[in-house]
């Protein structure tokens, strides 16, 4: 139910075409390295707000498990979402995408990555996380964010990324994601 609410005000928040702050814009170039900061600009308005909320409540849960001065992981919770890019769904077709991802088998998304048109545009969306990885590694992001983009909707995976104690599950907590059950969808 939590998820469900999660992304029930996700969704609402994207039909706003509110701005990103200025403040929070030179927040989040003082977080991110060069590199990261340019592929975070490509995110959408809507994207962007988010990524920021995720990393503002990051930040707080992180407290008592990483140095304050480390921004490492508000880097990872800032780009988490960025395999979404690819995809180029809005709002609407997002939603579709989640609930299509619901209902079909792990090897069928997989195969729609291989079609065209929105068939291939929904595969990403739902792999985005290995999307993410992928175009973070190449853009030179920190270990930290590669890692974070590629295992934040699999707590089976939180254990071998190697980060301190409790870190996965404040990244995760402050993106909306069920306690620590490993997805079977993905």
């Amino acid at each position: 139910m939590r998820r469900a609410v999660h992304l029930s005000v996700r969704f609402l928040g994207s039909l706003l075409p509110l701005p990103v702050r200025e403040a929070d814009r030179a927040w989040v170039a003082s977080v991110l390295t060069a590199a990261e900061l340019r592929v975070w600009l490509r995110l959408g308005r809507a994207d962007r707000r988010e990524s920021i909320a995720v990393a503002r409540r990051a930040g707080r849960a992180l407290t008592g498990h990483v140095d304050v001065t480390d921004d490492r992981f508000l880097a990872a919770a800032l780009l988490h979402d960025v395999g979404k890019l690819d995809a180029r769904l809005g709002p609407l077709r997002r939603a579709g995408a989640t609930l299509a991802g619901a209902a079909a088998p792990p090897t069928e998304v997989r195969s729609w990555v291989e079609r065209t048109g929105l068939a291939r545009r929904v595969g990403l969306y739902l792999l985005h996380p290995e999307v993410g990885a992928q175009a973070l590694a190449v853009a030179g992001a920190r270990p930290e964010a590669v890692a974070w983009a590629a295992a934040h909707h699999d707590p089976a995976a939180f254990a071998a990324l190697g980060f301190p104690e409790g870190v996965p599950e404040a990244l995760a907590a402050a993106d909306g994601e069920p306690r620590a059950r490993p997805r079977t969808d993905r």
